[in-house]
C-alpha cells in the first residue's frame, strides 16, 4: 500500500505571513510557492531528503522552512546580483547561504544520517 500524496508543503498565505505583507496579490506569489512545493519533497512522494509522515502531513519545521524559502526567493526575485538597496548609497547583501532554512528543511550538514 502506498502512502497518500502529501498536501502542499507551503501555501500562499504562509508566504504572505513570512513576508509580513498580507495584501500581496496571489499571481505574484503563486509561481514561487509552486516552485518550492515541487522542489522540496523530491518526487516520487516519500523519496528524497524530506519525506511526509505516514498520514501525508509535514512537520512544523518543514512547513516553516518552506515558507521562509519561498519568501526569500520572492524578495530576491528582482534584486540584481543579490543586492537589495536600503538607501541611496548603501545596500545589503542577500546571501544564497541560508543556514536557518537548511536546518529547518534538513539540508546539507543538517541531513539525517543514513546508511545505504
Amino acid at each position: 500500500m502506498t502512502a497518500p500524496a502529501p498536501e502542499p508543503l507551503t501555501s500562499i498565505e504562509a508566504v504572505r505571513l513570512a513576508i509580513s505583507q498580507p495584501d500581496l496579490p496571489e499571481p505574484e506569489l503563486a509561481p514561487v510557492v509552486d516552485a518550492v512545493n515541487a522542489l522540496v519533497p523530491a518526487p516520487p512522494h516519500g523519496v528524497g531528503w524530506l519525506s511526509p509522515d505516514a498520514d501525508g502531513g509535514w512537520d512544523a519545521a518543514a512547513r516553516h522552512g518552506a515558507a521562509m524559502l519561498a519568501a526569500r526567493l520572492y524578495r530576491r526575485r528582482d534584486s540584481p546580483g543579490g543586492m537589495a538597496a536600503f538607501g541611496a548609497d548603501a545596500g545589503a547583501v542577500i546571501s544564497g547561504n541560508w543556514p536557518d532554512i537548511a536546518l529547518l528543511l534538513r539540508l546539507g550538514n543538517y541531513t539525517r544520517p543514513a546508511v545505504g
